[in-house]
């Protein structure tokens, strides 16, 4: 039913340009990242004399050490003293599946604890995160580029655990990477429990040293400019779309599908049937909907999308939106990228761009 919806929108042009203006000369902008790998630090922890080696991490780490025992691993929990938190710390530290995961993000990123500049020849494992950092200072002169008001992060903290979270933002707007969340696709993260939901493979798949920069950089978009408190799905949609767009002009060398973190089918999916996620959207008049459970579904990550084919990945709609604001972005080139993310009216921009699906 999906596939013959409106068939007669198939006529109509897109007014959009999926490749955009050329990528900026960012030569001239410095970015300077310090690396700090937390994760070797912890790992390498002296535990017969915690209350020093505490005391260590908080001098060298700062506030994320704080961050990381309150949120990532609650040994700082309120109803925790200080002993029993030591004794929490010392059974993360001897459990089975903390031996586990520093294993592999040593067998991917190496064991060295020491700044970005002592990252240098290393051998190969190293390499691995010099050539994450390397993106990642390239994406953050982009941003610097397109965003020259926003703040930008100095201090990239890397850092592991049982999965609990790939990326987040602390202090005054640094960055934090969880390395056990890039170690596909060699990896299979089901191995490590196959019924848990953050390991099913729609999400694995983005689990990669290829998306290291994209994860970070989303966060860093989602905190400078947060998604909508309330609103239609036009709202919603148009705002995942401002972050596709973006993140594209932050990435320009990286593949569509990786800044979209689908796979190569599901962007080829997306780019064949984007008349018919339109053409379904007005035949259900969903695009002003206000269910909040039906924009969730519609936006957020999903093994497939809702109404649509097993071949569709999760968030269909979000690629409409990008092709929406690709549209309107054709239509006023004078608009910055700064101002495009400030526009929070998604009906505004549907209306500016003329758009027309393909």
């Amino acid at each position: 039913m999906f596939t013959v919806l409106l068939l007669c929108l198939l006529g109509w042009s897109s007014c959009t340009d999926d490749d955009g203006p050329p990528p900026p000369d960012v030569s001239d902008i410095t970015v300077n990242l310090t690396v700090l790998r937390f994760d070797r630090a912890l790992a390498k922890l002296d535990t017969t004399d915690l209350t020093a080696s505490l005391a260590e991490l908080n001098r060298q780490y700062g506030s994320f050490t704080d961050v990381f025992f309150t949120h990532l691993v609650p040994v700082r929990r309120g109803d925790f003293s200080p002993a029993e938190g030591q004794r929490v710390l010392r059974a993360y530290l001897d459990y089975p599946l903390t031996h586990f995961v520093d294993s592999l993000v040593t067998e991917n990123y190496g064991d060295a604890t020491g700044g970005a500049a002592s990252m240098g020849g290393g051998g190969p494992v190293v390499s691995q995160v010099q050539d994450l950092v390397e993106q990642l200072t390239t994406s953050l002169k982009y941003y610097r580029h397109y965003f020259p008001a926003a703040p930008l992060p100095d201090t990239l903290v890397t850092y592991a655990t049982h999965f609990e979270l790939a990326a987040f933002l602390y202090g005054d707007g640094q960055l934090a990477a969880g390395l056990d969340f890039f170690l596909g696709p060699a990896f299979d993260y089901s191995q490590v429990d196959p019924n848990e939901p953050i390991f099913s493979d729609y999400l694995a798949q983005s689990y990669t040293p290829d998306n290291f920069a994209g994860k970070l950089l989303r966060v860093l978009l989602e905190d400078r400019f947060p998604p909508p408190r309330s609103g239609r799905l036009i709202d919603y949609l148009v705002y995942e779309g401002k972050k596709l767009y973006v993140l594209e002009r932050l990435l320009p060398k990286v593949p569509r599908h990786v800044v979209y973190e689908v796979t190569e089918a599901e962007m080829a999916w997306l780019e064949d049937n984007e008349t018919p996620i339109y053409a379904y959207l007005q035949r259900e008049d969903e695009l002003y909907s206000t269910d909040v459970n039906k924009i969730r579904k519609y936006t957020g990550p999903a093994p497939y999308s809702v109404g649509m084919p097993q071949e569709s990945p999760g968030g269909a709609v979000n690629f409409l939106g990008r092709q929406i604001v690709a549209s309107y972005m054709v239509q006023h080139p004078e608009v910055t990228l700064a101002e495009l993310m400030g526009m929070g009216d998604g009906q505004e921009i549907l209306r500016g761009a003329r758009y027309k699906p393909r």
